[in-house]
Order: C-alpha cells, then structure tokens, then sequence
C-alpha cells in the first residue's frame, strides 16, 4: 500500500501538469497566428519599401538595395515585370511599380546595385 502523502503528491503533480498542457493548448493558437501576421507584415514592408525606392529612380539613376535577414526569418525578394514580391517565412506581399523590372530573386545579405536603363530597371 502507497502512503497517503505519496498518492496525494502525485494526484496534484498530475493536476499540475495536466493544467499546463491545457494551458499550452490554449496559447498556441493566438501565438501561430501572431507569428504568421508579423511574417505577412514583414513582407508587405519590405516589398512596399523596394518598389518605393525602384519607383523613385529616373532614367540613367543607380541606387543600392540591401536588406538582411534574422535567424529563423527566411526572407527574399522577386523582380518579376512590374511587380516587387516579397516573401517573409512562406508568407508574401507583392506591390506593383510604375516600371517594367528584369526578372530576378534578391537574397538578404548581398548588397544589390539596381539601373534605371531607359524604361527597364535591371540589376548592374
């Protein structure tokens, strides 16, 4: 026979735990769904932020576009026609620019030099 005090111990461990996976149950939810509206903005602010800045060039301007990346963010960037499309963690964001772009994916990291060649910018 287990004494009282062992039974005892092992009923409130088990209502302890059993109250923290039901606990778990109930925060992962609003955490995956947080985590997926920050990787979604993510995108929209850096596609928004790379068409702004090809949109602004004039014929025969040369800018520089860099952007970096974090340890679990997985981040890059699509030149496709006249759309900038950004991906954050499987999650993108595409905005349009007034001019047509060379076809071409930008990784973070790597310091991109962008031409506006008549009415095509391209990389250089």
């Amino acid at each position: 026979m287990m004494p009282t005090s062992s039974v005892s111990g092992m009923l409130s461990t088990s209502a302890y735990f059993a109250a923290v996976f039901l606990l778990m149950a109930v925060v992962m939810g609003p955490v995956a769904n947080l985590s997926r509206g920050v990787s979604l903005e993510a995108a929209g602010h850096l596609a928004q932020g790379i068409a702004t800045q090809v949109d602004n060039l004039s014929p025969g301007m040369k800018t520089m576009i860099e952007f970096g990346s974090y340890p679990g963010m997985d981040a890059s960037v699509t030149f496709s026609g006249s759309n900038v499309t950004a991906i954050v963690n499987g999650f993108s964001a595409t905005q349009r620019v007034d001019v047509q772009l060379a076809s071409c994916k930008l990784e973070p990291g790597k310091d991109y030099q962008v031409l506006m060649n008549g009415g095509v910018v391209e990389l250089a």
